[in-house]
């Protein structure tokens, strides 16, 4: 039996450093010999794992956020102009205002890593590479075994198409049909073994065409097993996934499909006229949960209310709150807005899902990037369905997820580009701080039957050693900004100049106020 030593793993120096990231595992000892190994390698090195907030006084990680600053590039969240408690804590300046330099401070004199989140996609990519080279040798021992072989499979290729897809819509282009064959995209690294060669980036095409490629392995995988835990990903958490690559490519007969084939197996949703908030010693308990039925997968942890004003009357504890523009989306008589964010003395607050303010680490337990609900499934259906050309089946989705949100059932009558602005301010309302609203802005922007883009303006408030505000500049995202893609990390491009990168523009204020 060919057997991988683990210290391989830590060798491909084009996209991270050399992290202890490996733990459980001696890196000049440990083997991988039996179907149990590589499903505490997957589990260990592939999923990402859950982070927390271990200290209230000093609010020390445990685990690394994941891509936490696409919640501050879209629409969704303000800065907190009365206060800079937290700045220094989790810096997004460079992100916030879409700088070309995403490290850049407030002052333009510093500059933070930007390769953190692309390390760690690498990272697990590069284990899933082992993982699916060495599972041909590793012999299954008995029936148990010969399934759990095939579930971590199964897994495997979900996990790498999920990393792919996301590198995908942060550093390339959004898929255009027109363009995808020619657009640059990010690398594609397959193997499990060092190359000595310079990378290049592939194409948005052929990023796509691997993603659903590992997620047809992935489907043909885990259509044989059962789910394993919500922290495990399933056939449903891969229908969902293929649901939403293929209405990224507007591909909308697959885009239906697969968000059919997912409430064929779970169409439960949380009817919001039935639903109390409670409390308890350590807070209050979320809307959405890992034991809530609409909860398909989640994976990573929920470091985004750390940074905005959430279920507390501690305004000044906070650097972010909810934008105006996503307050304004929710009418009176939609539940969300009570119970995904809810309006205080001080303004609309995060209220959907949220750390237990005093006691950290406890108040949730699914991911604010990788959550996967049946909602987002009623809402793929309905886009796709519009889209081609199945206008009733699109409000009749719509109306079914609605009825559970509203206080008064809404009836729905629009058709044309005003179903499809319908649909999308109702993916707006209902996936709001997920991780969604950044990647659905950009897609917007190609969609080749009803395209969109919206401008919107961040203001960024400095202040002095005694918390008065000292300026303000005003930063613009124009429609069809050339800042919907990021460049690629500054570090990756100085370690391979033969990387290409896209011309994200430098970006000052359009306006700047003095105190």
């Amino acid at each position: 039996m060919r057997n991988i030593l683990i210290v391989i793993l830590v060798l491909f120096l084009p996209f991270y450093s050399c992290n202890s990231f490996l733990e459980e595992y001696s890196q000049d000892l440990a083997r991988v010999e039996t179907v149990s190994d590589l499903d505490e390698l997957l589990l260990g090195s592939v999923y990402y794992p859950v982070g927390y907030i271990v200290d209230d006084a000093g609010l020390s990680f445990e685990g690394n956020p994941f891509n936490v600053f696409i919640h501050f590039m879209s629409d969704e969240l303000q800065q907190n102009e009365r206060t800079n408690w937290g700045s220094t804590f989790g810096d997004f300046f460079g992100y916030y205002t879409w700088q070309r330099q995403v490290g850049i401070d407030a002052q333009g004199v510093g500059v933070s890593s930007e390769n953190v989140c692309w390390n760690l996609a690498y990272q697990y990519i590069n284990v899933a590479n082992m993982i699916i080279d060495e599972l041909p040798e590793v012999d299954a021992t008995n029936e148990t075994e010969a399934k759990d072989k095939i579930r971590v499979e199964g897994e495997t290729y979900f996990l790498r198409a999920l990393y792919y897809f996301t590198l995908a819509n942060l550093y390339a282009p959004p898929y255009n049909p027109s363009t995808a064959e020619t657009d640059a995209a990010v690398p594609l690294k397959l193997t499990s073994y060092i190359e000595d060669r310079p990378y290049e980036c592939n194409t948005v095409a052929e990023v796509y065409r691997q993603v659903v490629a590992d997620l047809d392995r992935a489907e043909e995988c885990l259509s044989q097993t059962e789910r394993k835990s919500v922290y495990r990903a399933d056939i449903t958490a891969v229908y969902l996934l293929k649901s939403r690559v293929y209405l990224y490519m507007q591909d909308y007969a697959n885009a239906r499909e697969y968000a059919e084939a997912v409430l064929e197996r779970n169409n439960a949703l949380l009817d919001l006229n039935f639903y109390t908030e409670t409390e308890t010693e350590e807070g209050r308990v979320n809307v959405f949960t890992a034991n809530s039925s609409e909860v398909i997968f989640s994976m990573g942890g929920h470091f985004l209310s750390n940074y905005i004003f959430g279920d507390t009357d501690r305004e000044d504890r906070f650097c972010y709150y909810i934008s105006d523009d996503l307050a304004n989306v929710f009418d009176d008589d939609d539940l969300r807005k009570t119970y995904y964010i809810r309006n205080s003395t001080y303004g609309y607050v995060y209220n959907k899902i949220v750390w237990g303010m005093e006691h950290y680490g406890s108040g949730c337990d699914v991911s604010d990037n990788f959550l996967f609900r049946t909602s987002e499934a009623y809402l793929n259906l309905a886009e796709a369905a519009a889209l081609g050309g199945d206008e009733a089946t699109a409000r009749r989705t719509l109306g079914e997820l609605q009825a559970k949100r509203f206080r008064t059932p809404l009836t729905i009558t629009e058709s044309g580009n005003a179903l499809i602005d319908l649909i999308r301010e109702e993916r707006q309302r209902e996936l709001c701080l997920e991780g969604h609203r950044w990647y659905d802005l950009r897609r917007y922007t190609v969609c080749e039957q009803y395209s969109w883009s919206k401008s919107y303006r961040h203001a960024f408030t400095e202040f002095d050693m005694d918390q008065n505000p000292t300026r303000t500049r005003v930063y613009e995202l124009e429609e069809n900004d050339e800042a919907y893609t990021l460049a690629l990390p500054q570090e990756v491009m100085d370690f391979q100049n033969t990387i290409s990168s896209n011309e994200r523009p430098e970006r000052g204020p359009v306006q700047v106020i003095n105190y």
